[in-house]
């Protein structure tokens, strides 16, 4: 899954509709009496020789109104957050889905703590071994990679990176020392890490700006945010019957989408399923609802 970093891209423009020109139904007729006042038979006053004019109806035009943006509330299968980079305070949540574990998004979250614990947010300090352990885990999903590093963490790696999280403002979520994959990470919750990634705030600048130039997937797995322009992405998936899921940068936006095993399962190059064609339509409504482009 991945950071959909700090640009974000894809605009789509907004239809406007014009309706035609509509004349007033009660614009009086030069037939027309009027019924305020009756004169008495033998008090008609003579007809007057100037001929009435009927008013002539001021063309009007129907104020012009936006297509409905695209919009997943009230939606049971689907939810995604959003916020501005520069005002995480302003996040939007729309949708909902019982089940929001992280899979492979963790992985992020993982490396952070590696980065943070191994070279003290200095990403200058890693070995080759060290920088390749980062790159396949968040470009590739690899778990070979993912398992390297939380090996190299000392002590208790759930602490470790609960600690991250509470320091980007998420009260919620805590990750455990192991399988941090099945840690419920809401989509609302995402977006406060995205963000705070993209502004430097996560371990270091170095390591936040080391981990957003990492999470650029590779081309079997560049769909969803991947497909729209995103910045930086990484997703997580498991199985045809579970949650697939993605979070990223896209347009100055931190963004996380997410669908309930909504439509058909792709095998992924981890070995794993993920519901390609829902998170393409779901980044295809988010970037059309961000105006990205």
């Amino acid at each position: 899954m991945r950071m959909r970093g700090p640009a974000l891209a894809a605009t789509l423009a907004v239809g406007l509709a014009l309706a035609g020109c509509a004349t007033p139904a009660d614009a009086p007729t030069s037939t027309q009496r009027s019924a305020t006042t009756e004169v008495p038979v033998s008090q008609t006053p003579a007809q007057s020789t100037t001929t009435p004019t009927t008013p002539t109806p001021t063309p009007t035009r129907a104020t012009p109104t936006e297509r409905s943006e695209p919009s997943l509330v009230g939606d049971t299968a689907n939810a995604w957050a959003f916020t501005p980079v520069d005002d995480p305070g302003a996040v939007v949540l729309e949708g909902s889905v019982t089940r929001q574990r992280a899979w492979s998004t963790s992985k992020v979250l993982v490396a952070a703590a590696f980065l943070e614990d191994v070279v003290d947010g200095d990403p200058t300090r890693l070995d080759e071994q060290q920088r390749a352990w980062v790159a396949r885990a968040l470009s590739e999903s690899d778990m070979d990679s993912l398992l390297a590093m939380r090996r190299a963490i000392s002590g208790d790696r759930g602490e470790r990176m609960t600690a991250i999280l509470r320091s980007v403002g998420d009260e919620r979520t805590i990750a455990p020392a192991d399988r941090e994959g099945t840690m419920e990470w809401r989509v609302e919750d995402q977006v406060l890490f995205m963000a705070a990634l993209a502004r430097g705030e996560v371990v270091s600048p170095a390591t936040s700006a080391y981990l957003i130039a990492a999470m650029q997937p590779v081309e079997s797995q560049s769909w969803g945010l991947g497909g729209v322009g995103a910045a930086a992405v990484k997703g997580g998936w498991l199985t045809p019957t579970t949650e697939t899921r993605q979070m990223g940068l896209l347009d100055g936006y931190a963004v996380a989408v997410i669908s309930d095993a909504v439509g058909p399962a792709v095998l992924q190059s981890d070995g794993d399923d993920a519901h390609v064609e829902q998170l393409d339509r779901l980044a295809a409504m988010l970037a059309e609802r961000l105006g990205a482009g």
